[in-house]
């Protein structure tokens, strides 16, 4: 087995830095500039440096010459087309991740179930709980391409569940994640991809509620 190497110097800037904007403490619209992400890091300009090439290129920030960075605002017609990707994609996730889990991925994906039915009203937990399922998902499925594509996807549909997270139906996402777990840790596909189009309807009600131009 290949030891687990740790995270770079610029990987750990990225985590940390998608963290920021995914939850929201750098808010839709804020302008930056590297040298303050990075003295707020505590890191050095390179690995941030790095970070932010990365982040902009998946959608969450601007870069503008000559003047320093923005965090990319929301906005509601480029939500409705990452959720028309996610939506053909993470089906082919799903459906491969019930075929080619390990019995530990499995039990995992139960686990994951059973904390969702226990902890359906706790906000904080609902959000840890999601990553952990898209993590497990993620090594599942065993398509690195395919994980690769869905990352920046899932970061904007975080995102936008921070965005509505004062008013969520907490109840009925821990329900349709919990089917979802379920469905893969059980080997079925079919029920996988009801779970998922019952989990993208959810996020398209919630960009539909977005108070923002198209």
């Amino acid at each position: 087995m290949t030891a687990r190497r740790d995270p770079s110097l610029a990987e750990q800037a990225y985590d940390r830095l998608e963290e920021m904007l995914v939850t929201l403490a750098l808010p839709p619209g804020e302008s930056l500039r590297e040298q303050v992400l990075a003295e707020r890091l505590g890191m050095g300009r390179t690995p941030v440096r790095e970070a932010v090439q990365k982040l902009a290129s998946e959608g969450l920030l601007r870069i503008i010459p000559r003047k320093g960075l923005e965090v990319t605002p929301v906005d509601r017609g480029d939500l409705v087309r990452v959720l028309e990707v996610r939506r053909v994609l993470e089906r082919l996730m799903v459906v491969k991740a019930a075929e080619r889990a390990t019995p530990d991925q499995r039990r995992a994906l139960h686990a994951v179930a059973s904390h969702l039915d226990a902890n359906a009203g706790d906000l904080e937990t609902f959000f840890r709980l999601d990553r952990r399922l898209n993590e497990v998902l993620a090594r599942a499925c065993r398509n690195a391409w395919l994980v690769q594509s869905l990352s920046p996807l899932h970061a904007h549909c975080r995102r936008l569940w921070y965005l509505h997270r004062g008013h969520l139906d907490l109840g009925a996402a821990a329900v349709s994640h919990e089917a979802l777990a379920r469905a893969v840790g059980d080997g079925d596909g079919a029920g996988a991809v009801r779970a998922l189009n019952g989990i993208m309807s959810e996020l398209e009600q919630l960009v539909s509620n977005l108070a923002l131009p198209d």
